[in-house]
Order: structure tokens, then C-alpha cells, then sequence
């Protein structure tokens, strides 16, 4: 009893945070999460999580996906890059941002994952940092509060509702001078 009670509250949490992410325009779709080789998509053979589904923008349509799989959630890169970044310059940047930037971390490998306005920043210049740019409408990150084997459960550090859900826009002195 108290295993499905359990089930039913996840559920339930999944269902509301999916609708909320797409009832304020971001981009998700159905993760399904590979567990101790066992996945819910009924392929049979993944080992990495993925995305089911096409990227769903609308708060109604959500809420009939994840009524009917109750599973973990993708924030599709369509509308946001998303900067992922290694701890030492993650921590760094973090501290630099406070609450302008919506963040996260994957505990396990400790990574910083920054979500900003697409194009903002250069795939190379993040490379050159160890790090990776997750971008278009093909690409996506787990959402925060998503367990993976291998991560450990994602978490928001800078929830996107503290910056009315706008990806960080970057700005340097001639952006705030000549616009």
C-alpha cells in the first residue's frame, strides 16, 4: 500500500511540474529513464534515457501525456540553450549570476547546467571549457527532480520561476550603453 501511494504521489508530482514547464512556454516531452536495465518505453534494450514523443509547448496537452505515462520529464532545447558546465567553472558562474540565470545540477558528476537565450554563447568557447551546449529543437536535458543512475537526482539550484521563466539573456557594458 504505502509502494503505490508512493507511485501516485510521484505521478502526481510529474503530472504538475510537466504542465507547469509547458504552460510557461518551455518545451518538454516524456523521459522515459532506463532502471537497473528495465525501461518504460517497452524497447527492451535502452541503457541511456530518452525522450518519447514530440516537444509539447501547451499546459492542456501535457497534462493528457502525462496522465497517461507518468513519466520523467525532457526540457527540450527549442526556445533555450541549455550551458553545461564542469564544477570549477560552474560554481564560478553561479556565484557570478546569483538568481539572474535559471540552474541546475547533476549531483554525481557535479555539473552546472545554465539555461540561456539561444545563440548567447559559443559551442566552441564552452567546449574549450570541458563543457557541452545542449541547442535545438533535437537536443534536451532531464528536468530537475529526475533520478538517473548514473547523475543522481537532477536538481533546480536557480528555479526558472525566480526569473519569471526566461532563460538568462547576456549582457555586456555596450549592450546596457547602446541598447
Amino acid at each position: 500500500m504505502l509502494e503505490t501511494w508512493s507511485r501516485s504521489r510521484k505521478a502526481r508530482r510529474l503530472y504538475e511540474r510537466a504542465v507547469r514547464y509547458a504552460a510557461n512556454g518551455w518545451p518538454v516531452a516524456a523521459l522515459a529513464v532506463p532502471w537497473h536495465g528495465v525501461c518504460p518505453c517497452d524497447l527492451g534494450d535502452c541503457v541511456e534515457p530518452h525522450p518519447v514523443g514530440e516537444p509539447i509547448r501547451n499546459g492542456f496537452v501535457a497534462a493528457g501525456v502525462w496522465k497517461a505515462y507518468p513519466w520523467d520529464i525532457a526540457l527540450v532545447t527549442a526556445d533555450f540553450d541549455v550551458v553545461d558546465l564542469p564544477p570549477e567553472y560552474g560554481a564560478l558562474l553561479n556565484h557570478q549570476l546569483k538568481a539572474a540565470c535559471p540552474t541546475a545540477m547533476a549531483p554525481a558528476r557535479r555539473r552546472w547546467w545554465f539555461f540561456v537565450e539561444p545563440g548567447s554563447i559559443e559551442a566552441e568557447r564552452i567546449a574549450a571549457a570541458g563543457g557541452v551546449l545542449h541547442t535545438g529543437v533535437e537536443d534536451w536535458v532531464a528536468a530537475p527532480g529526475t533520478l538517473v543512475e548514473g547523475s543522481g537526482r537532477i536538481r533546480w539550484l536557480v528555479h526558472p520561476h525566480l526569473t519569471d521563466w526566461r532563460p538568462y539573456r547576456r549582457r555586456d557594458p555596450f549592450d546596457l550603453v547602446l541598447f
